[in-house]
């Protein structure tokens, strides 16, 4: 059968799919993605809704034999994708095809930073305090670390960043938790797969870190296949644009913090700084506006409150990275404060040029 036949009335999907019904243009769309697959080639398909372009897809990327990309627009279609349609396409088929799921390292759990915040223990507030106790009862028995699956903690909780890795934060192979990490086992699940399920975030910052020449976060495969492709102009603009936000700031104030506590406590000096780069990022924050919200640079340029604030931040950045790299032999955390602060010292360096500061 081919992926045509496969959604017919006498296909598997039709035997085994409460409801199922044979669609005619999922069946055409089904027959170019194969063709595509097979032959090589650059196909879009514009289909309206309950056309069933999911199934269209993942049959001839099943059958297809060769390593394929599904990146998806949002993490909640990534999730509905990989844990609901591929299972039942899979068991329809009977191919014993390897998935894997990967998303951005901010959805997964950091146990090492778990036991820093823990250590640390300057909470916000109580509820803060409440879920980081659920935090750590859902982390004796997480398998992935995927912090979609605890439902009593809300995505958009402050207590997240304190509790998940960056690029700038994470200690790599020198993390003593690595043999644990849960980015590490997705990562490593990527790499053996034969159908990586990713969204337009990750495949992003993918391009983005390729642009570099330094290394990449996704496996090598023959074909890609962009779900909701509409959505990617405006995840790439991020991507690729230059733009600061409040939260990096106050993130990287308070890793030093942590860290200093940790590996420095003989230098206090460098806590006193990272103080006043928070004191200053929250004078930045109060100078744009007490609502939420993302502006171009050119929109707030002219207000001199906000050229105000930038510039104690710019200034106290740097004083910052040169107290980490002074604290003594680098130990864990505090090793990677330095160019974490100067990544960040560039971006502010860097808006002025027309990018995007971000409450």
């Amino acid at each position: 059968m081919d992926a045509a036949e496969l959604l017919g009335p006498t296909g598997p999907l039709a035997r085994r799919v409460s409801g199922f019904a044979p669609r005619p243009p999922q069946q055409r769309m089904a027959q170019a993605v194969a063709a595509t697959l097979e032959e090589g080639g650059v196909l879009i398909v514009e289909a309206g809704t309950g056309t069933g372009k999911t199934f269209a897809y993942l049959i001839p990327a099943l059958l297809s034999g060769t390593r394929v990309i599904i990146s998806t627009g949002t993490r909640h279609l990534q999730d509905q994708l990989f844990h609901q349609d591929l299972p039942v396409v899979r068991r329809a088929l009977k191919i014993p095809a390897r998935v894997a799921l990967l998303k951005g390292r901010s959805n997964y759990l950091c146990l090492y930073r778990l036991q820093a915040t823990e250590q640390e223990g300057r909470l916000a507030s109580r509820a803060q305090a409440v879920e980081l106790r659920r935090i750590r009862r859902w982390a004796g028995r997480t398998r992935s670390g995927d912090i979609a699956e605890i439902t009593d903690v809300p995505e958009t909780s402050s207590i997240w960043p304190r509790v998940t890795s960056t690029v700038d934060n994470c200690l790599g192979q020198e993390c003593p938790r690595l043999e644990d990490c849960f980015l590490a086992r997705a990562r490593g699940a990527a790499l053996a797969a034969d159908v990586l399920v990713i969204n337009h975030h990750l495949f992003c910052a993918d391009l983005a870190l390729k642009e570099t020449g330094f290394a990449e976060l996704l496996p090598g495969v023959e074909a890609v296949i962009l779900d909701e492709a509409h959505q990617l102009p405006e995840i790439a603009t991020h991507f690729f644009g230059r733009s600061l936000s409040g939260r990096q700031l106050t993130e990287l104030a308070r890793d030093t913090m942590v860290e200093q506590a940790r590996d420095a406590a003989d230098f206090p000096e460098l806590r006193r700084r990272a103080e006043a780069l928070e004191s200053s990022e929250a004078a930045l924050r109060e100078s744009l506006g007490s609502a939420e919200r993302r502006a171009l640079w050119r929109e707030v340029a002219d207000q001199a409150a906000a050229r105000e604030a930038i510039e104690p931040v710019d200034r106290r950045i740097e004083p910052v990275a040169r107290g980490a790299e002074g604290s003594g032999p680098a130990r864990q955390g505090i090793g990677k404060l330095p160019s974490a602060h100067r990544r960040s010292g560039a971006t502010i360096a860097g808006i002025d040029g027309g990018g995007t500061p971000a409450r």
